[in-house]
């Protein structure tokens, strides 16, 4: 090589050496107060991802996370716990139908010198590969606690009233429904939809299509005594988006007394179809009527209305 080359190089190198000399000091005088610092112990957890072919999956219950106990400086250590890693990507979608150990070692886990691993938990997993079968299965209302005194649930409708749910062969064999997560009716005093939750992940199983609505039918244990005509039907929709409602007012039937009839505000008496996280389209809802607390709903008429999103 030409000898200006080695010039330049040996100038670089040269240049301002007293303020290299002390940056190199203090790196290896950091370095080695951090590797001869007591040494402490931590145990870190690094989530599991198991990667499976489209037509088989995972039909046994797999730990979602692996702990690491490690050895070593204490800064080291921190910024290990507070670093976020990716997860243990077990890749088993070459294998076929059946049992495969996979074993996790030292390597799973990236720790700087100085740190070292002392055990992990487990060791290994056992992963049981099935086919995915699907199935279509009636699904049914789960509810939890108690309407207020006066009123009663009379009946809880489904729809659709069946999901089709895909999971691993054997499990699905001995599904014959599912339940909604529990649905809480305290201080439910009239007929009200919701969305259902499927409480089916702990299965290990998905549905496929849309998630069922659940209508909780909610009526007084006393019959009507007056009738509110005209009341208001209140769209809440997203921003932007224009609103047509085929039923724009309906009558309700309440069960009140003629005193808080008298001092009642009709302002203060609407319905509402809440479509806020909903896109356009044709809907029917069930609307949720308003009212004071000393007047008990009994009847909407209609009890659905028609909504168009555009």
């Amino acid at each position: 090589m030409p000898t200006g080359f080695f010039e330049r190089i040996w100038e670089i190198l040269t240049t301002n050496m007293g303020t290299k000399f002390i940056s190199i000091l203090v790196a290896f005088v950091l370095w080695f107060v951090v590797l001869g610092s007591r040494n402490v112990e931590v145990t870190k957890e690094l989530p599991v991802e198991v990667i499976t072919s489209s037509d088989l999956v995972v039909a046994n219950d797999v730990p979602d996370k692996i702990s690491f106990r490690l050895s070593g400086p204490k800064a080291f250590l921190r910024a290990i716990l507070d670093r976020r890693d990716d997860p243990i990507r077990i890749n088993v979608s070459n294998a076929k139908p059946g049992l495969i150990t996979y074993r996790f070692f030292s390597d799973n886990i990236h720790v700087p010198i100085g740190v070292k691993v002392l055990s992990i938990n487990p060791t290994a997993i056992l992963i049981k590969l099935e086919p995915i079968k699907r199935r279509e299965v009636p699904v049914k209302v789960e509810l939890k606690g108690i309407v207020p005194e006066g009123f009663r649930i009379s009946k809880t409708t489904v729809e659709p009233p069946t999901v089709k749910v895909l999971g691993a062969e054997t499990r699905i064999e001995g599904l014959f429904e599912v339940s909604t997560v529990p649905i809480d009716v305290n201080n439910l005093k009239q007929t009200t939809e919701k969305e259902a939750i499927l409480d089916i992940d702990r299965l290990g199983m998905k549905f496929e299509g849309i998630p069922p609505k659940v209508t909780i039918h909610v009526e007084p244990t006393l019959a009507a005594n007056f009738k509110i005509k005209n009341v208001e039907v209140r769209v809440l929709a997203p921003t932007g988006v224009q609103v047509a409602v085929e039923q724009p007012n309906i009558t309700i039937l309440v069960r009140a007394g003629a005193e808080d009839l008298k001092k009642l505000d009709r302002s203060t008496v609407y319905a509402v179809v809440n479509l806020r996280n909903k896109g356009k389209g044709e809907y029917v809802e069930v609307p949720q009527v308003n009212l004071p607390e000393n007047v008990g709903l009994v009847k909407v008429i209609p009890e659905k209305v028609h909504v168009k999103l555009f």
